[in-house]
């Protein structure tokens, strides 16, 4: 930055100006990129016109170029670029063309800015001789293929620059909306993607037991923690997954949940029993959880008890067509629970594969093991 004048604040406030003096920052801020100069910031008067008979004084040595001002708080360069100079303003707050003017207005010296328009007219004039020049000369309308210059013999405009990563924190909601429950009540794509699955703390490798948003569950043998999973459980909150793997060596594998974690009301989940229904539609429908879904087979549903707590239930079988799996798919059982609480209700899933029957029994006889807190 070579220039004085009011650039985005390099401490990250936003909509805020700091002024630069040509060397150092000044400890006055502004909301006004346009505002004028601090006072003790301001530039000298400029010296008395010297006389035209007297031969002009050679000009200074050049300065040193002052080191770059930090890039500000939050701001960071796209992939494999260098940082913007503060005179480029941050994402989505452009800086003013010139360094504003303390009179008002973007050019300092006037005179600076006669020279600078009888140059672009000097090149303005140029480029259309030699443009009229060349149209002459061909006789040719036609443009070729390969020719990147403007019609008006301009140069072309530069290329815009890539738009900086956004930050992957919130769900995406413009997803497809087209499941259907079986009662026909279309999902929406806050209830499938809403949720926020990832727990606030992991639980032990070798936790005996799990619990979140009101449900407690022991750890069933042959399962452990891993809540590497929870993402896919895009429509809970605080998810925690205990896996099993059952297919290995395969290009993506085949495993064996239990897991519990909560659904937020605000999401469109109004009582348990519509919320166990969406809930199945939306895994059916995740190619994260069954990438060639090839259909559902309801086995049963309907109100139950966890721990003397009202709830119900959905158990389906969900197969798939998928030539990296030998497995026809899950018996999944999707129950919801009202715990009480305000905003959540309570959320157990678990899924074993379809033809194992020691592992569907298990699966069966799990609910009288949920606990309510």
């Amino acid at each position: 930055m070579t220039h004085a004048g009011w650039y985005p604040d390099p401490s990250g406030q936003p909509q805020t100006y700091r002024y630069w003096d040509g060397s150092s920052w000044s400890e006055q801020t502004s909301g006004d990129p346009y505002a004028t100069p601090p006072v003790a910031d301001a530039p000298p008067a400029p010296p008395p016109t010297m006389p035209t008979t007297m031969a002009p004084t050679p000009a200074p040595p050049s300065a040193p170029v002052p080191p770059a001002p930090p890039t500000p708080y939050g701001q960071q360069a796209a992939y494999g670029q260098v940082p913007p100079p503060p005179s480029a303003g941050g994402y989505g707050q452009p800086a003013p063309a010139f360094p504003p003017s303390p009179n008002g207005g973007n050019v300092r010296n006037p005179r600076l800015l006669i020279a600078l328009v009888v140059g672009v007219l000097t090149l303005f004039l140029v480029l259309a001789a030699a443009g009229f020049i060349v149209f002459a000369t061909t006789g040719d309308d036609t443009k070729d293929a390969d020719d990147t210059s403007a019609t008006d013999g301009t140069s072309p405009e530069p290329p815009t620059p890539p738009t900086p990563p956004t930050s992957p924190t919130a769900p995406d909601t413009t997803a497809p909306t087209d499941t259907t429950t079986t009662d026909g009540t279309e999902t929406t794509a806050q209830q499938c993607l809403g949720g926020r699955p990832r727990p606030a703390v992991d639980p032990a490798a070798d936790a005996q037991q799990i619990s979140t948003s009101g449900l407690t569950i022991p750890v069933p043998d042959g399962y452990a923690p891993e809540t590497a999973y929870a993402p896919a459980f895009t429509f809970a909150n605080a998810f925690i997954p205990l896996q099993m793997a059952i297919e290995e060596g395969s290009e993506y594998g085949w495993v064996s949940i239990y897991g519990i974690g909560g659904v937020e009301k605000a999401n469109g989940f109004t009582d348990p029993a519509q919320a166990a229904e969406v809930v199945m539609t939306c895994m059916a429908a995740s190619p994260e959880l069954y990438r060639g879904f090839s259909g559902r087979t309801d086995l049963s549903s309907g109100p139950v008890t966890i721990d003397g707590t009202p709830g119900f239930q959905v158990t389906a079988e969900l197969r798939v067509d998928d030539p990296n799996i030998t497995l026809e798919g899950d018996v999944a059982q999707v129950v919801v629970v009202d715990t009480g609480d305000a905003e959540t209700f309570g959320l157990y899933i678990t899924v074993v594969p379809i033809g194992d029957d020691a592992l569907i029994a298990q699966q069966a006889a799990f609910l009288d093991r949920i606990t309510v807190d």
